[in-house]
């Protein structure tokens, strides 16, 4: 059975194209090849291996196709050996001239290589996550705009509670990546080390200068070089996949809205529909939210991912296979699925249709109920608040089983007609009362813009304007 992220027919919903060659064996290997290249340069300049042996090396590196036959030869390796580099290794170096493929990949564990590769692919989904949240920045901070005084009942508990806009709700979201775009910047230092430490991570085949070997390895690779081995210490895989999980569950809880506010009985917001979209086949008229709704499925694996993350963290002694091979599943499951949330949450947003009638219309479904807390806190200096509560309260049942509308039960309550007046009680009644803040608080999101800039691999700064 085809993997769905894999799948010619379904890939494409589950992955960008683009991302899924970055896991592929083609990709990987070519990548894999270049760092043994790097490792075996930096080596011969420290003298540790023959430079004879480093300009062999490269030069079967470079003549290597990475085609079906190649990986075949690479595959039965594996499968002969039970070990997953020694399969390449031995195919490299049959094509290395003379014997300079006897020092391919000289004192490097898999793990050594596996690593720094993985950190490489690590910093460039980085860089792309952050252009994907600036475009979605710049989306939400448009609707948040345009839609700053736009009133729509604010929800608790999926019941009407008080008026709010939608610009408030957007702006919201807005700030939310905003932190998310912060904390891809802040994990840039943890997650730009290199790994070369050997089997146990004491450098010792790397000789007496191994820690300057070590340091222009990294270098060559825009990489910095760790204080110590991180062979058993997982910390920065499993920071990298919750911060995805936090980027994913945003996209999730922006898709599980605009799929609830999407139903018929509320129709505030709907996706805009694709040409050709259809919902159902058998129910002709059905518009589904199918990118909101995918958006939680591709959440999923994201957080699962990243609980199994965790899991790999306790390792045995210096290395454990069992818990550093389930890198090798969540990693790319973590970073491609956080990466299709991203395209689908700007793709969804830029095309969002907003229903401003529905939003006022739902509004007045309480009958003015939404201003029971205005009236009680009007009251709350005469009477206290918890007298005042239980007074509304009651007032407010009243005109629901009455079915009438909260104003008029206040005017009617002899209680309350003691302690306001008809003309306070109409000044009350009043929504842009309740919702001014809400436009200031979009204003403010919006006028908070935040530069972060990467001076070095290892220095961060951060300024407002």
């Amino acid at each position: 059975m085809t993997l769905i992220m894999n799948s010619l027919v379904y890939g494409n919903g589950w992955v960008t194209p683009k991302f899924r060659a970055v896991f592929e064996d083609e990709k990987t290997t070519l990548d894999v090849l270049n760092i043994m290249s790097v490792l075996a340069t930096t080596q011969a300049e420290f003298n540790l291996i023959p430079e004879s042996a480093a300009l062999g090396i490269r030069a079967g590196i470079d003549q290597v196709v990475v085609d079906h036959v190649f990986l075949d030869k690479v595959r039965l390796g594996y499968e002969l050996t039970n070990h997953s580099l020694l399969g390449l290794i031995n195919v490299v170096s049959a094509q290395c001239p003379s014997n300079s493929g006897e020092w391919l990949c000289y004192g490097a564990t898999v793990q050594d290589i596996t690593d720094t590769r993985t950190i490489l692919i690590l910093q460039e989904f980085q860089s792309h996550y952050l252009d994907q949240i600036n475009q979605i920045r710049a989306i939400l901070t448009s609707l948040s705009s345009q839609y700053r005084d736009t009133l729509m009942s604010g929800r608790t508990h999926g019941q009407s509670g008080l008026p709010i806009t939608f610009g408030y709700k957007t702006a919201v979201w807005l700030d939310e990546f905003n932190r998310h775009y912060q904390r891809l910047i802040e994990i840039h230092p943890r997650i730009s080390m290199g790994q070369l430490c050997g089997g146990v991570g004491s450098l010792s085949p790397f000789g007496p200068d191994a820690l300057n070997l070590q340091q222009q390895f990294f270098h060559k690779l825009g990489l910095n070089k760790p204080h110590i081995s991180w062979t058993s210490s997982r910390d920065r895989y499993a920071e990298w996949l919750q911060v995805l999980t936090l980027i994913a569950s945003t996209c999730d809880r922006i898709g599980k809205e605009i799929y609830n506010l999407q139903r018929p009985e509320i129709n505030e917001l709907s996706e805009g529909q694709q040409v050709g979209q259809i919902g159902s086949i058998t129910m002709p008229q059905k518009n589904n939210p199918e990118i909101s709704e995918h958006l939680g499925t591709l959440s999923r694996i994201v957080r699962y991912a990243s609980s199994q993350m965790n899991e790999a963290l306790i390792h045995d002694h210096e290395r454990d296979g069992r818990a550093w091979k389930t890198e090798w599943v969540v990693l790319p499951d973590g970073c491609l699925a956080t990466e299709k949330c991203l395209a689908l949450t700007a793709k969804v947003l830029s095309s969002l249709k907003v229903n401003e009638n529905m939003m006022k219309q739902n509004l007045m479904v309480t009958k003015g109920a939404i201003f029971a807390e205005a009236i009680m806190l009007a009251i709350t200096p005469k009477t206290g608040k918890q007298s005042a509560h239980r007074l509304v309260n009651q007032v407010a049942v009243q005109a629901q089983n009455d079915q009438i509308d909260f104003k008029q039960a206040v005017i009617n309550n002899k209680e309350l007609s003691t302690l306001l007046t008809v003309s306070k009680i109409n000044s009350i009644f009043n929504l842009d009362q309740l919702t001014s803040k809400c436009g200031e608080m979009v204003d403010q999101v919006i006028s908070q813009q935040v530069y972060f800039e990467v001076r070095g691999q290892d220095d961060l700064t951060c300024k407002d304007d």
